[in-house]
């Protein structure tokens, strides 16, 4: 990494620039599901609201963890406010 480069990583880190939502690959339906868990929805409401199972609503979540990173509702929460996913 040249020089510039460098400096211009570090400039966007130390300005707090939120990573784009594109860069964690996640699908529309993982970013729907994603917005109704951040607004306190239970699994089984999301379920319900999306007209799905809530065996497929858990592989949803399971899957927008390993993609965030995270290791919990409050992790995946948090982290989709703070980087303005939801």
């Amino acid at each position: 990494m040249n020089p510039s480069i460098a400096r211009m990583v570090i400039s966007n880190m130390q300005k707090g620039i939120p990573i784009a939502d594109n860069d964690y690959q996640l699908t529309n339906r993982e970013k729907e599901i994603l917005q109704l868990l951040s607004r306190g929805n239970s699994f089984k409401m999301i379920a319900v609201d999306l007209c799905i199972s809530l065996d497929t609503v858990r592989t949803h979540i399971k899957r927008i963890y390993d993609k965030l990173h995270v290791r919990s509702q409050i992790e995946a929460v948090s982290k989709a406010i703070s980087e303005k996913l939801v």
